[in-house]
């Protein structure tokens, strides 16, 4: 549209000035000392016109031949800037395929280009990091300490690199100094609570394992799974650092009730007990172990059972005897029935239970339970008949372990 409107606009100027033509006519006199040239009008304004337009264009040739040298120039910077963006995209490329030893020196082909310009930090890091994955300290020191001189916010992928390595040495005060410096730039970079996670990992702070897991969970870093073994770690690290009641009371307030009715479950009973609290432990197992069905819970019920009272002790065994009538044939339940009738000094009972255990399946345990009921009723040659057998059953075990001999 500009187009047409010039066109129309230059053919309106040239109407008018044909006619201006035509209608003023005369002539131009031209005096220099004592000649005088007389010149048509119409000759003379033509030849004003060609001469203004050779007048430009010899000025536009002389400015052209005198901006050559600075046009090389910036074409020269030109190029050397396009060569420094290639070299950088094959470090790239050739980082991200594995090729680290061709990366480093696609990025030193950038630092030695003098145009590199906004280039260069990123080939620094790159230079910086395929160094690292070649095993090769001195030349990745060489590119962190290049790095250092960079403006502070540019630091980041620096205190990074140096304390991943940190890490891999298990030098975790330099690991540690690195992690505080990079959380001061960006505390939430995925890349960096990972290594926060295993630097807490490493040192068995539990509270910082929860805490980093799930900033990683949240932000979809790490799967369900991984998220959750971290997490019981977390729990059972905490759990085992309890040395009373009332720790014992904080922690389970922080463990879900999924992992306590699940794979925490016997450690809890297990921590009742050895803390001394043996109604609460009793009171765990009692209220977990119907739906579970979790044999291991059956040994902190049984040892905690043998320190309550004599009525305690009845109602441990009906609450036990309960169990096993909807799961008759179960051998724990029965070898742990029969170590609470041997506690309760129910011998009778006690034997009936525990050769029904070893009816189910033989175990040493089992074997052994039933040759103290043996001692406790002064029958020492089936105590040691039992006891033979128990012996026998372990090596028999121990057997099945070792490789075939071909």
């Amino acid at each position: 549209m500009k187009s047409v409107i010039w066109i129309v606009v230059l053919f309106a100027v040239a109407v008018g000035l044909a006619l201006a033509a035509g209608t003023y006519s005369g002539n131009v006199y031209i005096v220099v000392e004592q000649t005088m040239l007389r010149v048509n009008l119409h000759a003379f304004v033509v030849g004003l016109l060609l001469f203004v337009v050779a007048l430009y264009m010899l000025v536009r040739l002389v400015a052209g031949l005198l901006g050559m040298p600075d046009r090389m120039q910036r074409f020269g910077t030109a190029r050397k800037g396009r060569q420094a963006a290639l070299a950088l995209n094959q470090a790239g490329l050739a980082y991200f395929e594995g090729r680290f030893q061709k990366a480093e020196q696609e990025a030193a082909r950038v630092l030695a280009n003098r145009e590199a310009g906004d280039n260069r930090t990123l080939a620094l890091m790159l230079g910086a990091h395929a160094a690292d994955q070649m095993d090769d300290a001195p030349l990745r020191d060489r590119y962190l300490k290049d790095i250092e001189t960079l403006p502070a916010k540019q630091q980041l992928s620096r205190h990074l690199l140096l304390a991943e390595s940190a890490l891999n040495r298990r030098d975790y005060p330099e690991a540690e100094q690195n992690l505080n410096a990079a959380a001061r730039i960006n505390a939430n970079l995925t890349r960096l609570v990972r290594l926060q996670l295993r630097y807490a990992f490493d040192h068995g702070n539990a509270l910082e394992v929860l805490s980093t897991s799930d900033k990683l969970a949240k932000a979809g870093a790490v799967n369900d799974f991984e998220a959750a073994e971290y997490q019981t770690w977390a729990y059972r690290r905490l759990l085992a650092l309890v040395s009373d009641a009332g720790g014992l009371k904080a922690c389970l307030k922080r463990i879900p009730d999924s992992l306590k009715n699940g794979s925490l479950s016997v450690p809890i009973a297990e921590k009742y007990e050895r803390l001394g609290l043996y109604e609460q432990a009793v009171k765990w197992v009692k209220e977990h172990y119907p739906d579970s069905r979790n044999a291991e819970l059956l040994r902190p019920f049984a040892d905690s059972v043998r320190f309550l009272s004599s009525r305690e002790q009845q109602k441990a065994i009906d609450t036990a005897d309960g169990w096993l009538k909807a799961d008759p044939d179960n051998a724990g339940l029965l070898l742990c029935l029969g170590e609470l009738a041997y506690g309760g000094q129910l011998w009778g009972k006690a034997q009936g239970y525990l050769e029904a255990s070893l009816s189910v399946k033989p175990t040493s345990a089992a074997y052994l339970a039933l040759a103290k009921v043996y001692d406790a009723t002064e029958q020492g040659e089936k105590a040691e008949a039992q006891r033979r057998l128990a012996l026998e059953n372990i090596t028999a075990a121990e057997n099945a372990q070792l490789p075939a001999v071909k």
